[in-house]
């Protein structure tokens, strides 16, 4: 109840606030209907399966040692930093962070001023005196993303599924005014909502001149072949580490997720190499844990696509090497992640033939891979 509505109660006469109180002690007291018991418990048996099917998955994919350690860290409230914003006034920016100099910490393995905090919560973003806000909270990882893409301060560069608008901020704060950044959002509520980060924190005369927000769908984006120095994909995809926070979207999760999520994935995927020039650059990323919807999709570009791409090895100063790119896990990153991504680079022109005649062949390869991972059925037979 809130305090606004406890003086109605407290203007009550006595008998009737007894009466009151006598109803909600006999409503407490009254016994859960069997139909409302039978509902609480499939609900109960279904976050059961849910969970022990969601465990061996992924103690196949990383380990009956590693998988637990693993699964407590993302169990955890999600890390983040403070990005500050380049387009905020520095006297004011200065003002917020000096009552603040001994509870942050300066990130320097990012070229973009970010910090740790050891407080709680991050002081709110607060607007400047010319309106401008002046940080941006978020995971360190999804800034790291951003930086394998070496902006360059005159690139052009697309986000091809942008929402909320994080990692465009990141990019925005390496472009000069002879760069240019193509934000791009199907969904009209997190397009909505990425208009507002742009308007919150980028001047309107740099927003007009230097960013194009546009509302297609990513794997269909083949209008503008080779027309970006870069491109970021952060896919949709499961987002394990969301899902243990969200019982209801938790319980609805199976490993057949995971191959739609990569199927989609691919498809944004090979938009994505269609629209950077050759000689460019691609990130993709996720926050799933899953190889599936990670080096996999990248394999399956790399070795099936009709436009020639690489995959570019790195190190990072944090998380760890995979197949086909990084991964930042929080059991090994100080609690930041899970953060996947793979730098590509396209080596040469698009070959000839429709983009998607393979992705028949591809469904039977991710369903044929979940097939292995699900654990094989005791034997009912009794031994002789």
């Amino acid at each position: 109840m809130s305090d606004t509505e406890q003086p109605v109660v407290d203007q009550e006469t006595p008998e009737k606030g007894k009466h009151q109180r006598q109803r909600k002690t006999d409503t407490k007291k009254k016994p859960v209907s069997k139909k409302k018991e039978k509902a609480q418990q499939r609900e109960h048996e279904r976050l059961k399966a849910a969970t022990a099917t969601f465990n061996r998955f992924y103690e196949n994919e990383f380990g009956p040692e590693r998988w637990p350690v693993l699964l407590e860290a993302m169990k955890k409230p999600v890390r983040h930093c403070m990005m500050m914003n380049k387009y905020a006034h520095p006297e004011d920016v200065l003002a917020k962070l000096t009552p603040l100099k001994d509870d942050l910490r300066s990130l320097d393995f990012l070229s973009i001023p970010c910090y740790a905090s050891t407080l709680p919560r991050f002081p709110h973003p607060s607007k400047d005196r010319a309106n401008i806000t002046d940080c941006y909270i978020l995971d360190a990882g999804s800034v790291l993303a951003t930086e394998a893409l070496d902006i360059q301060p005159h690139d052009r560069v697309l986000d091809l599924c942008a929402a909320p608008g994080g990692k465009s901020l990141a990019i925005l704060q390496r472009l000069s005014d002879y760069g240019n950044l193509t934000v791009n959002e199907i969904s009209p509520d997190r397009r909505r909502r990425l208009r507002q980060v742009m308007d919150n924190y980028v001047p309107p005369k740099v927003a007009q001149e230097h960013v194009n927000v546009l509302g297609k769908d990513g794997t269909r984006f083949y209008h503008d072949p080779e027309q970006y120095d870069k491109v970021l994909l952060d896919a949709p995809c499961s987002s394990e580490r969301h899902l243990l926070h969200d019982e209801k979207e938790f319980e609805q999760w199976t490993p057949k997720r995971t191959i739609q999520n990569a199927k989609r994935q691919l498809s944004l995927l090979k938009a994505a190499s269609y629209s950077v020039n050759v000689g460019g650059y691609v990130v993709y990323g996720t926050c799933s844990i899953s190889s599936a919807e990670n080096d996999k999709v990248v394999d399956r570009m790399v070795r099936k696509g009709k436009v020639p791409m690489e995959v570019v090895h790195m190190s990072w100063p944090m998380g760890e090497k995979t197949e086909n790119g990084w991964i930042i896990l929080p059991d090994r990153s100080d609690g930041w992640g899970p953060l996947y991504f793979s730098l590509l680079r396209r080596t040469g022109v698009s070959k000839e033939g429709e983009w998607n005649d393979d992705e028949e062949e591809d469904d039977e390869e991710e369903e044929e891979e979940v097939e292995e991972k699900k654990p094989k059925k005791k034997s009912s037979k009794s031994k002789k």
